[in-house]
Parts: C-alpha cells; sequence; structure tokens
C-alpha cells in the first residue's frame, strides 16, 4: 500500500469532497493528517448553507472537489439532481474557493466529449467538447462553474476503478463487476467499439498531486497512457488474473443503454507530461497493482 502524501506546497488544510467515494477516499488517505474530508453524511454537497458553514469552520487552503453524480443511465431521467451536485454546487465551491482565497481543484470526465463520431485521435484540452448525454452536458457545466475560481485546476479523466474494501464488489465499478462475474463462470458480452483510457484510481491520484505540487493551474487531463475498449480492459483483466472468462466481443448496438456513451474519448496528456515532466505509465500496468489491492482487500 502507497503510504500517505504529505502536502510539499504548503497547503495545511485540505477540503476533499466526495470523501467517501472511490477518488475521494484514496485523495483523503494520500493526506493524511492534511486532508479535511467532507461525505455526504457529513455535508451534502448541494446543501448550500450547509457546504459555506462547513469550509467558513475548516478555513481551507485547498479545496480538491471528488464529488459527483455518476449514475450515467439514471441521470438521463434526474436531470435536476444530476445537474444540482456537477453544476451548481461546483458553482457554490468556486464562489468559496475565492472567499476563503484558496485553490479549487475540480475532478470532470472524458464524456464531455462524445459527439464526434469520426474521432480516432486522443482530445486535447484545446478541442471542442461534444457531450452525447445528460451526465456529460452536467459535468461540462461544471467545468464552466469550476474556472469562476480565481485560481483553479479542471481535470478530467477516464474510466476510473480501484480496488473495493471488502475485494470486487459488483457494480462498484468495471474491473469489479468483471472480475465478480468471471469468477462465477458466467459467460460475458463486452462492448468492444467504445474507446477509452482504464486509470487506476491511485494512478490517478499520484498525477494530480504532482500536478498540484508544481503549482498546475487550468485545464489538464489526467489519465493513464494508451488506449483499449471495455471488452479489451475486461480480456486483459481475466488474463493478469488468470481466469478463463467467457468473454464476447459486441458493437454498442447490442448492448443499449439509457445514456449514449462516446463511442471515442481517449484523453490526449501532453500537457500534464510537461508539467510534472514525466510520462504516464500505460493502463494496463495498473492491473497487477489492482489484483494485488483487492486480495489484500478482500482478505
Amino acid at each position: 500500500m502507497t503510504p500517505p502524501l504529505p502536502p510539499p506546497w504548503g497547503f495545511q488544510r485540505v477540503v476533499v469532497t466526495g470523501a467517501n467515494g472511490q477518488l475521494g477516499a484514496e485523495v483523503t488517505r494520500r493526506l493524511g493528517e492534511f486532508a479535511r474530508p467532507l461525505t455526504q453524511e457529513i455535508c451534502g454537497l448541494t446543501d448550500a448553507a450547509a457546504v459555506r458553514e462547513a469550509l467558513h469552520r475548516i478555513s481551507p487552503d485547498l479545496i480538491i472537489n471528488c464529488a459527483a453524480y455518476t449514475a450515467v443511465d439514471k441521470a438521463e431521467s434526474d436531470e435536476k439532481a444530476c445537474f444540482a451536485t456537477n453544476a451548481d454546487a461546483v458553482e457554490t465551491l468556486a464562489q468559496l474557493a475565492n472567499e476563503h482565497a484558496a485553490p479549487l481543484v475540480h475532478i470532470s470526465t472524458d464524456y464531455v466529449f462524445g459527439a464526434d463520431a469520426s474521432r480516432t485521435t486522443p482530445y486535447t484540452e484545446q478541442d471542442q467538447t461534444g457531450p452525447v448525454s445528460v451526465y456529460g452536458h452536467s459535468k461540462l457545466a461544471g467545468e464552466q462553474a469550476a474556472v469562476l475560481a480565481s485560481r483553479h485546476v479542471v481535470a478530467r479523466s477516464c474510466g476510473l476503478y480501484t480496488a473495493s474494501p471488502s475485494g470486487p464488489v459488483r457494480g462498484r465499478n468495471f474491473c469489479d463487476t468483471m472480475l465478480s462475474l468471471g469468477r462465477e463462470g458466467k459467460p460475458l458480452r463486452v462492448v468492444n467499439d467504445q474507446h477509452c483510457t482504464p486509470t487506476y484510481v491511485p494512478l490517478l491520484t499520484d498525477l494530480l498531486l504532482r500536478l498540484i505540487s508544481v503549482g498546475g493551474q487550468g485545464l489538464y487531463h489526467i489519465t493513464a497512457a494508451g488506449q483499449t475498449t471495455w471488452h479489451g480492459l475486461a480480456k486483459a483483466l481475466f488474463e493478469a488474473a488468470g481466469l478463463e472468462g467467457d468473454l464476447e466481443a459486441i458493437p454498442t448496438s447490442e448492448y443499449p443503454t439509457p445514456a449514449a456513451r462516446p463511442r471515442y474519448s481517449v484523453l490526449d496528456g501532453a500537457r500534464l507530461e510537461a508539467a510534472i515532466g514525466s510520462k504516464r505509465p500505460d493502463w494496463s500496468s495498473s492491473l497487477r497493482p489492482y489484483l494485488a489491492a483487492s486480495r489484500t482487500e478482500a482478505d
């Protein structure tokens, strides 16, 4: 397990919203005593008054917003709640960040892209956005709200997964679900025409904290390197886990969902690499650490 990372940049009180989510929990763990975690139970992010009171009590010198409404399909029929968390609450955080003279770090998503169905090359931070779902539109609105903070980082990532506290739990994330079903020996049909970059949460946390430590500001794409499809990820995961797995590659058209997904949403990480002075590891290199962590957490 990676030891907590003490902030080398002078921040002593770092508010982490969504601290009980996959990313928020890891960021909180890595920051250790410097983290001031806010969970839904402590302070609902859509309650502006409660958020204001909590931040005035803490007086943060950095805010990292890991909270998000991530039920992509449910958002199609729950637009108001989705925007309340992913956009309206971010505007509140931006205002509070300015009041406390604290930078705001906001986590966004590759789902702000997707409208360009012919895309085959990674998106840079300068490329035109084009969401294809309510969730994607809400996250784009959140980006626009985050830049209201005088000092801000908007970090787009993709395909997050990490080891669950009780081992692989179906529905927790894609990798957990695939492992759970694969170990049951069930045949699986997985889409093979949605291209993305799966990103291990501890890796994202490393890259994000390194970016903060060098004073990064503005919009960054923060993922692992390379690209694959959901079927490609499942296949590589089964091979790393030593599972046979009955995997069938299917087109998106054979797996309809309420919300549309981008067919290609790979993010170019050149700006991040220039900022931190190093290359990102390939997405596949995180599978064995994930599997090792899953076994440890399940024990």
